[in-house]
């Protein structure tokens, strides 16, 4: 690496770091804030088989928001080698700061034990003052596929408590995300 990509690389992080420390960014009692080096994770937290996380993608154009959404649903799946890797939308929200597209995530996960599931709720915005992109997310899991505990592509908020908890966690976060000051 050269020099000029190591200046860009702290720059970079420098503006990650900078523009996160204008949120007042709320997490759960049972959870635990986990270091991180990763200068895109603003924020994670991991405590009973839930993962809360913050993550920036930089700033955005006017008018790109939703090929940014695309972008991280096909960059997600190209990692994921080996993992079948879906999203589905769920919904538009706004906690009157901020205005979010929610879509659900399944990652199914073969093992020598047959396939797990991790769901994920995932709340993709643009912050208004700067217009960085993120992503925030809760994931739970992952669950043995044959308990039938999850369905992929499912979201019966009826009858499915995991998804349902999913929802109600994530809308109480979001309900929560603001400015410090």
């Amino acid at each position: 690496m050269d020099d000029m990509s190591n200046i860009d690389m702290i720059a970079r992080t420098m503006n990650y770091e900078l523009h996160a420390e204008q949120f007042d960014i709320p997490m759960f009692n049972f959870m635990t804030r986990e270091k991180n080096d990763n200068p895109q994770i603003i924020f994670i937290a991991t405590g009973n088989n839930y993962i809360e996380q913050l993550v920036s993608d930089g700033p955005i154009k006017e008018g790109e928001f939703e090929s940014r959404i695309n972008l991280v649903i096909s960059n997600v799946k190209k990692a994921s080698v080996n993992i079948e890797t879906n999203f589905y939308h769920y919904r538009d929200y706004s906690n009157g700061i901020f205005n979010y597209k929610l879509y659900f995530q399944d990652m199914i996960i073969p093992t020598n034990e047959g396939k797990k599931i991790i769901r994920t709720i995932n709340a993709f915005f643009v912050e208004p003052k700067m217009h960085d992109f993120y992503q925030f997310s809760l994931s739970v899991g992952p669950y043995d596929m044959s308990t039938e505990t999850l369905k992929p592509g499912v979201f019966d908020l009826e009858n499915d408590k995991i998804t349902l908890t999913l929802s109600n966690y994530m809308k109480e976060l979001l309900d929560n995300l603001k400015y410090k000051n």
